[in-house]
This record gives C-alpha cells, sequence and structure tokens, in this order.
C-alpha cells in the first residue's frame, strides 16, 4: 500500500493562481495616472496632455510587479521556499537585466549579506540556551507567588525582553511554562486567562519584533533605511539612530504591555483568582544551574553587537569612534561571530556554527533576500512603480496635515502587513513613503519611526508572520475565535497607543 501523499486541492489551485499572476504582467495593460503637470516630472520625461503629466507605469514595471505580486500571493498560501527561487528565475528570465547581475544583486547585496552574519550569530545565541535560563530564574522570584497581577505581568515583560534573544521560537520557551501552571492551579481550556496569556505572549513576541535594532525586525528595515540613505545622499532620507529608534520603540512598547493588563484587568474582566493556588515548588523542581562560560561568553557578545548598532546614535558620529561604528555598522554581526568562534573555553569556541548550520533559518533569509531583490526591481529606474504609488498616495493623502497624515499611514501599515509579510511590506513601502513626504515637505523622520513600529505588529491572520503561523497552528489550547478575538483588540490597541503616545514622541525625537 503506498504511503504517498496526494497535495491537497487547495495547494494545487493556490500554485496555479500565483504562478498565473507573476505571467500576467506581460499581458496586462499598464495604468496610468493624470497629475498635475510640473518641472520634475516634464524633466523625467511623462508626457503632457491638456496640461497634465500622465504617469504610466512601463511594460517592465508591470512585469516586475506582478513576478513580485505572485511570489507574494505563494508565500502567503503554497510555501515559502520553492516560490523564491521561482522570483528569482523569473526576474532573470524578464528582461530586466542579465541573468549574472540578477544573482550579483541577490546575494551580493551588503544588506542581504549583513542579515546571512545577523541570522548566523542569532542562530547560535538561541542555541547557547541563554533565555532560557533567564526565564528560570525570573519565575523562581518569590515576588511573583500570591500576587496573580504581578505574576501575569512580570511574565509578559519576561517574554518581551527575552525575546530579543530569541523573538520567533520564544513561545516555545514560555508556553510550555504557561501550560505546567495552567495543569497544576486548574485552568482549562476556554478559559480566558488561558486564551488571552497564549495569545498576549505572540503579542510581547511582536513588540520586541518591533522595537529590535539588533537583529531581526525592526533591525532589517532600519537597515534598509540607512542603506537608502548612504547611497543616495541627495534626498532627504532619514537615516534613523539605532539607539532612537530602540528609545522610542521601548516606550511605546511598555505603554502597550501597561494597556494589555489593563485590558486584561478591566475590559476582558479575566479571573486570575486560580491563581492563588501556585505552588513556587512546582516550578523550582529542577535546581537552576549556573550559567555557563559558554553562555557568559555568548552575553558579552551580544553586548559588544548591541553597543556597535546603538552607539553611534549616543555619541554621535561627529567623533573618531561613532563615525567609524557607524560607516562600517554592516561589519557589526561578523565580528560578532568572530569573537564567539575564537575565543576558546575548555578547548572548544563559544559557538561552532558548523553545530548550528542545520537549524540556520534558510526560509526566513531567503524570503528577505528576494523580497529585496524583487522589490528593488519592482521600484527601480525605469518602472515607474514608485512614483506611481507616490502620486495615489499623494491623491489619496493630499489636505492631511502632518498628523493625520501619520495616523493614516499607521493604519495603513497595521491593516495591511495582517495580509502580507510584515518585512516584506516595510520594504516595499518605504521608497513610496519617502518620496511622498518628500513631495510634501515634510520631515519623514517621524512618519517612518511610528510606520516601521506599526508595520511589523501582525498576528490577526495565519499569513501575517511566523508569530500568528504559530499561534493559529495551537489548536490543543485556542480556538480561532478566540485568537482572532485577542489578536485584532491586541492590535488596535497598540495602534492607539502609537498613535496618541509614538507619533508625538517620534516628533520629539526624529522632528
Amino acid at each position: 500500500m503506498s504511503s504517498t501523499k496526494k497535495l491537497p486541492l487547495s495547494v494545487i489551485i493556490h500554485t496555479v493562481i500565483g504562478i498565473g499572476l507573476m505571467f500576467l504582467g506581460h499581458f496586462l495593460p499598464c495604468p496610468s495616472l493624470s497629475v498635475p503637470v510640473n518641472d520634475a516630472l516634464v524633466a523625467a520625461g511623462f508626457p503632457v496632455v491638456d496640461g497634465n503629466s500622465i504617469i504610466t507605469i512601463t511594460r517592465m514595471g508591470m512585469v516586475n510587479a506582478m513576478i513580485f505580486l505572485g511570489v507574494v500571493y505563494l508565500w502567503t498560501f503554497v510555501d515559502t521556499l520553492w516560490p523564491c527561487f521561482l522570483g528569482v528565475l523569473m526576474l532573470a528570465f524578464s528582461g530586466f537585466t542579465p541573468a549574472p547581475k540578477v544573482l550579483s544583486s541577490f546575494l551580493g547585496n551588503p544588506m542581504v549579506v549583513m542579515i546571512f552574519f545577523t541570522l548566523c550569530f542569532a542562530t547560535a545565541l538561541i542555541k547557547s540556551n541563554v533565555s532560557a535560563w533567564f526565564a528560570q530564574w525570573i519565575l523562581r522570584r518569590d515576588f511573583i507567588i500570591g500576587r496573580p497581577w504581578v505574576f501575569t505581568g512580570v511574565i509578559l515583560l519576561a517574554t518581551y525582553f527575552l525575546a530579543f534573544f530569541e523573538q520567533t521560537s520564544i513561545c516555545f520557551l514560555i508556553w510550555p511554562v504557561m501550560y505546567t501552571i495552567f495543569d497544576q492551579v486548574g485552568f482549562k481550556r476556554g478559559d480566558k486567562y488561558v486564551a488571552v496569556m497564549l495569545v498576549y505572549i505572540i503579542i510581547m513576541s511582536l513588540l520586541s519584533f518591533a522595537s529590535d535594532p539588533f537583529k531581526t525586525g525592526a533591525f532589517l528595515l532600519l537597515g534598509n533605511l540607512w542603506s537608502m540613505a548612504a547611497n543616495n545622499p541627495g534626498m532627504n532620507i532619514p537615516a534613523l539612530p539605532a539607539a532612537s529608534y530602540f528609545c522610542f520603540a521601548l516606550v511605546i512598547s511598555l505603554i502597550s504591555i501597561a494597556g494589555l493588563l489593563f485590558a486584561m484587568r478591566f475590559i476582558f474582566r479575566v479571573d486570575v483568582s486560580p491563581l492563588l493556588k501556585l505552588d513556587p515548588e512546582v516550578l523550582r523542581r529542577e535546581p537552576l544551574l549556573p550559567m555557563t562560560g559558554y553562555q557568559i561568553g555568548f552575553l558579552v557578545a551580544f553586548a559588544l553587537f548591541a553597543c556597535w548598532i546603538l552607539l553611534p546614535g549616543i555619541i554621535g558620529k561627529d567623533n573618531a569612534v561613532g563615525a567609524f561604528l557607524s560607516k562600517n555598522s554592516l561589519l557589526a554581526p561578523l565580528f560578532a561571530l568572530f569573537l564567539v568562534g575564537f575565543v576558546h573555553l575548555r578547548g572548544k569556541p563559544i559557538a561552532d556554527l558548523s553545530e548550528t548550520a542545520s537549524v540556520y533559518p534558510w526560509r526566513i533569509f531567503l524570503l528577505i533576500a528576494v523580497a529585496m531583490l524583487l522589490g528593488d526591481a519592482m521600484t527601480g529606474k525605469g518602472t515607474n512603480v514608485t512614483i506611481f504609488m507616490e502620486y495615489v498616495l499623494r491623491n489619496a493623502l493630499s489636505g492631511f496635515g502632518y498628523v493625520p497624515l501619520c495616523v493614516a499611514v499607521i493604519l495603513l501599515g497595521i491593516v495591511c502587513t495582517n495580509f502580507c509579510n510584515s518585512v516584506v511590506l516595510g520594504l516595499v513601502l518605504t521608497p513610496v513613503l519617502l518620496a511622498m513626504c518628500n513631495a510634501f515637505g515634510m520631515n519623514a523622520g517621524p512618519l517612518m519611526a511610528c510606520f516601521i513600529y506599526a508595520v511589523l505588529i501582525a498576528a490577526c491572520t495565519p499569513a501575517a508572520s511566523p508569530f500568528a503561523a504559530m499561534l493559529f497552528g495551537n489548536s490543543r489550547w485556542l480556538s480561532p475565535r478566540e485568537i482572532v478575538t485577542y489578536s485584532v483588540s491586541a492590535s488596535l490597541l497598540i495602534a492607539g497607543v502609537i498613535i496618541v503616545v509614538g507619533i508625538p514622541l517620534a516628533m520629539l525625537i526624529f522632528g
């Protein structure tokens, strides 16, 4: 009897649709937009008809845009691996640029190289179990026993800060601890506390993902902004300092956590009384061993890595140290990797990368690399996609003041990110938003800080992010209705915090 499994019909249908989208760019009509004429559009060569400039996406722009859209569709509904390779192949055969240049742009992009080394270090850091040690230490503190709301707050705060070490897998560290506690005190599937806490643990990972200027999430979008600012010195692109962004994101995150606790207690009225029966000895059943020398070595390397990224924003770039670190920021992850590979303890390196290679997040790396490649191709010179999208937004948002414009961008980011990979969406919309701000004569710094944070909060649909996929996959403890209820309400609360607190804070820091 054959054990071969057939592909589900839905997967076949989505595959056909996705691949079909990638070819449609050769046949679809190229959309046009009539806008008031100005010197810049005339100089760019756009034709003038009846006193208006006609902006038309070129055929190559349509081809590249549909390749990108098809890949995003396949990422969302089918797989995240083979569509990456298909997207690169389609771009190479599209005639946009010779195949060798496509491959050079794919893996030769300095940002992609930096991301490769950053994920190498992040993978080794996860294998060190540093965050597991800290989690066990925190849960053994006496002050949280017998105080249900203190315990709940500590769990959420600990998850947020520990996620800076390993965001995508932090739930597999914290969730099992919560399962043990649920079983001990009598919580069961369907109880509000169970559903809210399991959802909020994922939300904590997302808050960390949106705050992290060191490795992933915000670091990827900030790095893209730094790269654009370095490569386009004539444009008014704000290179948001990592230290300033981190302070901004930390304040937003802590206020959001306080708001989520408030919602638990006074809006959802979650019953926490069973936690009064919590036996601290259950949490201390296994003795906490001292942190190993290897783990201490990782903490030192991580601290130096973080300092390299943050210091230019703290001490400025008008001195030798700040200028050197800022100019060579792409080397920070390589420096951290050198340290953990060079320093030996008891005859072994702190990290053996050959041991961590098997768990390297190749899917994430390829997704980001292909997103940057296809995003650059779609919005590159000769496509007119960026200027077309810019004028669509300008027409939709014309007459908005700066604060209403920021509110609109925040809501656009936090809604769209739940239906498309957050980092990909951020990479694509960044040049469009920058062009729009330049056209309106507005400072892009505060708006981009709010957008970067908002676009990384994605947990309302399984396609939104790996975090959301893990959430919807936890059918043992959560129902889809509970996930949607508490993730949507959390997203709305966080959006409110960004609007009410984040906009004025960003204007103060980046204005």
